[in-house]
């Protein structure tokens, strides 16, 4: 079975939608560390607090940030590997970048050609300032990403909000005590010559990395809502290219039908219900494909099809009502909402015994109101939403979806006559 061409277009839009999502979540990623390191740069720079300079350069904070940011950006060239999508010459080129720095320096000090900017940049900048940072952050960094990956999903996201809270603090007892003993025990180990000490008592550690708990969850748990609204408006998306996908061919059967008889008899009607039946084809392939429409074409086209029902019913049996109040201009509505409970109405409440069908459409302070009415014919069972595929179980998955909290929708059987009235506050 060949696939509509609206839903190949909805899943390489949704494939899309997860590349570029991966990409600027490792991107923002990148971005808050780098902001976080150049602020406990600025903060640890002795060149700051003394006024300390490497051969008579003054290290003042723009000094320092330009230096940091251009370690910062030497060292993550070589991942540009782990980029998918990018030219392999490119990433050859970027990642030449830093061999070429590398070769030049271990050439300088080798033929005494420079030494002193490589001395003063390397050893005189990175050992005493960019060095400490990094040292001071690797705990941080794995405490943060231990937050995420487990503490959050096991418990936050599980409603465990106590459990998380404990967690959360033991975590950051733990990372704040890792990291005093890092400068305090083991960094003489490695470093002898450098001397570090920690610049916080245990105490404030543990408040620095309760304080990025804070905001990395918070700015994770925003990320996921906005995952989520994005997931949500991809299965409206899907929902309504299945809705079109799906729409009942049985409408487009009996019309071209009716069109046939008309035509057989010389009918001057033929000519306007085929072009009514265009303009309907139309906006439901076409005109549908933006997330919201105006309220008056999808009125408008709702006026269509009835005009097309009642060309091939036989009005002396089914009587057709539709009434129609207040002023839509300006108000905007998701497509094909409306449409599938006026399709049910003749789907289902068209028989052999006589009967109304009526359609009422009020339009009022941003409120919209859309009441149906027919008769149930013996040979359906219309309480059964799920019945006639895509009815009224489909309306309210998209009502759901696009109006959470922003509609009523009741449906009840009485006495062999089916009602639908919904409600919905538009923007």
């Amino acid at each position: 079975m060949a696939i509509p061409y609206d839903l190949k277009k909805t899943n390489y839009s949704h494939m899309k939608t997860l590349k570029y999502n991966g990409q600027l979540i490792v991107a923002l990623h990148i971005l808050f560390w780098i902001i976080s390191f150049n602020i406990f740069n600025s903060f640890f720079s002795r060149g700051i607090e003394s006024g300390y300079s490497l051969d008579g350069f003054d290290l003042t904070w723009w000094n320092v940030f330009y230096i940091s940011n251009a370690i910062i950006l030497f060292l993550l060239l070589p991942f540009i590997w782990f980029v998918k999508g990018v030219n392999r010459k490119i990433k050859w080129a970027v990642t030449s970048i830093p061999l070429i720095a590398i070769g030049w320096g271990i050439v300088s000090v080798f033929f005494n050609n420079n030494q002193e900017i490589v001395f003063a940049v390397v050893l005189g900048y990175f050992l005493d300032n960019f060095l400490y940072v990094l040292i001071f952050h690797i705990t941080v960094i794995a405490a943060v990403y231990l937050n995420i990956t487990i503490l959050i999903k096991r418990y936050f996201s599980q409603g465990k909000f106590g459990i998380y809270v404990l967690s959360a603090f033991g975590l950051a007892v733990i990372a704040g005590v890792l990291n005093y003993a890092l400068y305090d025990l083991f960094i003489d180990l490695i470093f002898p010559q450098l001397f570090y000490i920690s610049w916080f008592k245990v105490w404030e550690l543990i408040m620095i990395m309760i304080g990025y708990f804070a905001i990395t969850t918070i700015a994770f748990l925003l990320w996921q809502y906005w995952l989520m609204l994005i997931e949500n408006r991809e299965k409206a998306q899907h929902e309504l290219s299945a809705l079109k996908a799906q729409f009942n061919p049985h409408f487009l059967f009996n019309n071209l039908n009716t069109i046939y008889s008309l035509a057989l008899k010389g009918d001057i009607r033929t000519k306007d219900v085929i072009l009514q039946l265009s303009d309907f084809l139309r906006y439901v392939l076409y005109d549908t494909s933006s997330d919201k429409i105006e309220l008056e074409k999808e009125i408008e086209i709702i006026r269509t099809y009835v005009g097309l029902q009642r060309e091939r019913i036989n009005q002396d049996i089914t009587e057709v009502i539709l009434n129609i109040e207040g002023e839509f201009k300006g108000a905007i509505i998701a497509p094909l909402l409306l449409l599938p409970l006026a399709e049910n109405c003749f789907k289902h409440g068209i028989g052999k015994s006589k009967g109304i069908i009526q359609i009422d459409i009020q339009y009022s302070g941003h409120q919209l109101h859309f009441r149906t009415k027919n008769p149930v014919a013996r040979r359906e069972n219309v309480v059964n939403p799920e019945q006639g595929g895509i009815g009224i179980k489909n309306v309210e998955k998209r009502l759901n979806l696009l109006y959470p909290d922003k509609y009523q929708l009741t449906f009840t059987e009485k006495e062999k006559l089916f009602s639908v009235d919904l409600k919905i506050d538009l923007d």
